[in-house]
């Protein structure tokens, strides 16, 4: 499962960083996020690669485009994985260091939702630079925890 994407709607993705679910209570849960590609993960060999990457640097992109083009829209299912903030001593690793995995059998993926991509967009700037690779903008219900990496890329 792990390896070059063939593309990528056969990519899975994930965040680093651990953020904060509050309910309308005022529970908090740790939570990461997981998105698994429903057409299943493929990926290319070292040799694919090369010739692929060869012939277009951009065959992802290209492919992804042609996908949505063609009404075949890529579709990801959202999962999350929840901690409680009491439990963070409580393992052998910190939960907070982005460079440590959750172990899915201690702390199993749940269920939540999906994402299907089905228009491109008009703005690359606005429609996804400005938003997409901000770890600070949230939505109500989802906060950020004292993930350090997290916190340092919120301040810059």
């Amino acid at each position: 499962d792990v390896g070059i994407p063939q593309d990528y709607r056969h990519m899975e993705g994930f965040g680093v960083h651990t953020y904060t679910l509050i309910s309308k209570s005022g529970k908090t849960l740790f939570v990461k996020f997981h998105w698994k590609p429903t057409c299943g993960i493929k990926n290319l060999t070292d040799e694919e690669a090369k010739v692929v990457g060869g012939a277009n640097h951009s065959h992802a992109t290209k492919d992804l485009h042609d996908a949505i083009a063609s009404g075949n829209y890529p579709e990801w299912k959202l999962f999350i994985q929840t901690m409680d903030p009491a439990d963070e001593d409580k393992f052998d690793f910190d939960p907070l260091d982005v460079t440590k995995i959750w172990p899915e059998d201690i702390l199993p993926l749940q269920p939540v939702g999906r994402l299907v991509l089905n228009r491109t967009i008009d703005n690359f700037f606005n429609e996804t630079e400005q938003l997409a690779f901000n770890p600070g903008l949230v939505v109500p219900g989802i906060y950020y925890s004292d993930d350090k990496l997290l916190q340092c890329r919120i301040f810059a």
